[in-house]
Parts: C-alpha cells; structure tokens; sequence
C-alpha cells in the first residue's frame, strides 16, 4: 500500500497560510491531485473552514478547533488523519496555527498506527515580512512562543516570505538576511498573496514512481523515528506548550445589533496593542450585509461573504483581558442601540 503524502503549512498568525491553502485547493487539480485537509483554529468558532468550503465545498475536510493540535489537540490528530484516509486522498496538506511548532506535528505524523499509511513531503512556513523582524522583541518574554517561531524558520523545508509588497527592497534584503541565519539551506521565495509557481511542490508528486519509503526524515538537520510505544490517547504530551500566553476569545454577536464597520475598526484600534489576529463573519448596517472581517498586523481587510448563521468575532493575543475586552465589546454595541 503507497503512502499518502503530507504537506504541513506552518506560520505565524495572520501570515498567509489560508491564502496559501485556498490555492493549493484551487490548482490541485491541474496536477490530478484529490486532496484532503486537516484544519485547526484555536478559536472556539471556525471561520477558515466557512472560507475553504466556500471556495472549495467538495473539499475532504477535517477541523479541530479550541486548541492547538501540537500540544492540547495532540492526541486528536491520529483519528483525524485516519478520517481523511477512509476518503483516499491524493495528497494531505494540514494547516497549523499560528502558535504551532511543526516538528511536533511531524513526530504525531510518526505514530505507529500512521507511520505505514502516511509520509512527509514538505514543510512549508509561511512568514508576514512586514512584522517578522519585530516578534522576538514583542515575544521576548514568551520563551516558548519565541522558541516555537524560530524552529518555524529552522526546520521548514520552503520559505515563503509573504507580503513582499508591504516592505521596502532595502527592508526586504535584511529580512532575508536576517531569515538565512535560521534557515541557510531551504529555499526562500518572496511572494504576495502567498503565490508561487505549485510546481515546485505538485510536481514531484506527480512524477515519482511508487518506491518503498525509508524512515521518516524531516528536513537535513532531524532524524525522526517513530516513537515506541504510540502515546496513549488524550495523555498529555511531553513537549512543551508551543506558547504560554496566547489567549482567545470568540464574541458572539446580537442579530438585532446594529453593527457597522466603525464600531469593529475602533474595538481593534483600541485593543491593538495585545491583539494579534482577529477574524470574524458579521452583518453590518440596516441591510445586515454578510462580511468577512480579518485582522493582522495591524492591518484591517474586509471582503464580501455569504455566511448566514449567527456572526461572531474571535480575537487571539497575547494576555489578553478577557473581562476587559467583552466589557468593552458589550458597551459598543449597547452604545450602538441608542
């Protein structure tokens, strides 16, 4: 029986792993590739799963939300792959979150009961080149988080380094630069809008005659064997948490609300400092008109959307106060009502 190969798209939050994914959906297909996905949030609410099967609604999907699969979601990952299995896809392309460590991810990939249906075959980190050379000093007091974004960089075998067109090229040299002293032997491709020729990791996947596969190997520098015996189901891991104070909060919102996009824009300017990421589908003015709002980097898009259930705003950052901030949200939208 062949084994099914792995993409693992890692990357700090906001960075363009979904745009990435959204594509890698899209042209999958030009190179008969059926594919399947395994999608984790660490917020309670799932809003990149609504816009891949927006985008994509046959897609074999796979979702763990609340958590972060390389440390609370762990032991969920071997049934989840297993489930993605069952529908025979070509090719599996998990999307980490933002705060996790791929290394982790690729030693579940390693569990005996995966090891002979799966194998790696790339780990691709997708990097926000406007604000990758200011985490280590805003994380600086957060050794794993700090940890966790370096071994993003290390062991990733592509480099995407996205929003290219943000940064100036004087910017952009010391970002690589500064990239290479991680990572000197992948491959760096700058990019916006995450694009790149899929080529480079389709292609092989096409080409290659079936051969029994060796060991797992991720990347040059690591040896990965599985691990003996296979970790018992829900015991907590023996890494260490991939962050420490990474917090979420998901704000469910009043269909009888009036929301408008000022209000959302002036919550996020306030509350800019600790967040990190924020993302939501909301209905704004008098026509509840459907919206995809997405924060990161300081940076604010809204896109048209066709979600009809309840809307909802989930914040991800660092310490948050959570008191504070449904205070604060709860006060905005009762201001909203007079």
């Amino acid at each position: 029986m062949s084994k099914v190969p792995v993409i693992v798209l890692s990357g700090f939050l906001g960075s363009g792993k979904t745009t990435l994914l959204l594509r890698m959906l899209q042209d999958a297909s030009a190179f008969n590739l059926t594919p399947a996905v395994l999608m984790n949030e660490l917020g309670k609410q799932d809003v990149d799963g609504h816009l891949l099967q927006q985008a994509s609604p046959n897609v074999n999907l796979a979702k763990l939300l609340d958590g972060c699969i390389c440390c609370s979601k762990k032991s969920e990952i071997s049934d989840s792959v297993k489930q993605l299995l069952a529908r025979k896809p070509d090719i599996i392309l998990i999307e980490l979150t933002g705060v996790a460590n791929p290394e982790e991810i690729v030693d579940a990939l390693t569990e005996p009961l995966l090891l002979p249906r799966v194998k790696l075959h790339k780990v691709i980190t997708v990097l926000d080149a406007e604000n990758v050379l200011d985490y280590n000093s805003i994380f600086a007091s957060d050794r794993e988080l700090v940890h966790t974004l370096r071994r993003q960089i290390e062991v990733a075998d592509l480099l995407l380094l996205n929003k290219t067109d943000l940064v100036s090229d004087k910017q952009l040299t010391s970002i690589q630069k500064a990239i290479r002293k991680s990572n000197e032997r992948s491959l760096l491709l700058p990019t916006t809008h995450s694009r790149f020729d899929l080529e480079l990791v389709f292609g092989p996947l096409v080409s290659q005659e079936p051969v029994a596969s060796p060991a797992p190997v991720f990347n040059k520098r690591m040896q990965f064997q599985a691990r003996k015996p296979a970790q018992p189901p829900h015991e907590p891991s023996s890494h260490p948490a991939s962050f420490s104070r990474i917090r979420t909060l998901t704000l469910p919102i009043d269909e009888h609300v009036l929301l408008t996009q000022r209000i959302v824009d002036r919550y996020l300017a306030k509350w800019g400092a600790t967040l990190l990421r924020a993302k939501g589908y909301l209905h704004l003015g008098p026509q509840r008109e459907s919206v995809l709002m997405q924060y990161a980097g300081k940076r604010v898009n809204w896109q048209p959307a066709s979600f009809e259930s309840v809307p909802y705003l989930v914040l991800i950052g660092l310490d948050l106060d959570i008191e504070a901030l449904q205070a604060d949200w709860h006060q905005r939208l009762t201001a909203s009502r007079d």
